[in-house]
């Protein structure tokens, strides 16, 4: 959270563009591009505009930073990238992930959620709390127990959450609607090409995203959870023919360690095997993981594994380099380039 909650700033994966058609012929597909009712309506507005969306009394914002050749009549691919504990969408699209950058390069479009929050203290100091409701942060004890120890550090209760357990610290509202009613209005309002609208977050952010692309699998091309899984207990996959899934952490995060061990504040997360493990098998997948090379391998001791064969075009890769609780880029004059994580989500989305 703050310094030891699944934190800071989640968010958001990249998403590939090719002219309409060409992406689906690389791939070998036959599927083409599929514009939203956006197309044609209009050119979109300004970029890295803050906006905002009236949904279940609450009025919710996000940021759409728009690449400089949008047209409103080509259709776009669409990341979303949500931010993580304490974050927000302007943090996270300014100073965190890079990922807008990598968007005016390669012609999608990003849009950063906000998350509600509320004010309280902190790590000894009065700030806005943002969290995102994965609908298991919430929930513990759960199927395998309580999600957090004994001694585990507390963390401040949402207002419209009532009463807290003390191992549930995330919001309470209703995320997962936002996003499905977010995605409506993209939709409407934007040209985007709808096979392939896809979502990355950070810490919470990511747990979240797991849960998109459970819940929303059906919408989603892709979700990649980093440096944040659901909670022990409430580990969730699409049915399937649902979406692709690319996991990403460090090795040495203590704040949600990526081998499910006890975190630095007394928390437990699903292991990152667990995930794709499960996930391979409603997509169809080999059981086993096999090591891929990428074009990033060693980069940072980055390493990543597969279930391959999947069924109906989804994919299932896990990997991990080695950092702390970080969003995997380098600092200039590091070997590789410095935003190689974004270019790792293209390469995934690409294949």
């Amino acid at each position: 959270m703050s310094s030891t909650r699944p934190s800071l700033t989640l968010v958001v994966v990249a998403l590939a563009w090719m002219a309409p058609g060409a992406w689906a012929m690389e791939l070998g597909l036959s599927e083409e591009a599929v514009a939203s009712a956006g197309c044609g309506r209009t050119t979109g507005g300004p970029s890295s505009a803050l906006q905002t969306l009236l949904y279940g009394g609450l009025e919710r914002q996000y940021r759409v930073h728009l690449p400089p050749d949008f047209d409103g009549s080509t259709p776009r691919p669409l990341l979303l990238s949500f931010h993580g504990y304490t974050g927000s969408a302007e943090f996270s699209e300014l100073q965190w992930t890079g990922l807008s950058e990598h968007a005016d390069e390669e012609g999608y479009v990003v849009v950063y959620p906000q998350s509600t929050g509320f004010e309280a203290e902190l790590s000894g100091r009065n700030t806005l709390v943002t969290s995102w409701n994965d609908l298991a942060c919430n929930a513990s004890p759960g199927p395998a127990g309580p999600t957090c120890s004994a001694d585990a550090d507390p963390y401040p209760c949402p207002p419209e959450c009532g009463d807290c357990g003390p191992c549930n610290w995330c919001s309470c509202h209703d995320d997962v609607g936002f996003v499905a009613a977010l995605l409506d209005h993209l939709e409407s309002t934007l040209c985007l090409d709808k096979n392939r609208l896809r979502a990355v977050g950070f810490s919470n952010g990511g747990m979240f995203v797991q849960r998109l692309g459970c819940a929303l699998g059906d919408r989603l091309q892709g979700v990649a959870p980093w440096g944040g899984t659901l909670a022990k207990g409430f580990s969730c996959a699409p049915e399937a023919g649902g979406t692709s899934l690319l996991l990403l952490s460090g090795t040495e995060d203590r704040t949600v360690p990526l081998d499910g061990s006890r975190a630095d504040d007394g928390y437990f997360y699903t292991p990152n095997a667990d995930v794709a493990k499960e996930w391979a098998s409603t997509q169809g997948c080999s059981a086993t993981a096999t090591p891929v090379d990428t074009p990033w391998s060693g980069t940072a001791a980055l390493a990543c594994v597969e279930h391959r064969d999947c069924r109906n075009g989804s994919a299932v890769m896990s990997c991990q380099w080695k950092a702390a609780h970080d969003w995997p880029k380098l600092e200039d004059g590091v070997e590789g380039t410095t935003d190689f994580g974004n270019r790792l989500l293209w390469w995934f989305f690409e294949r």
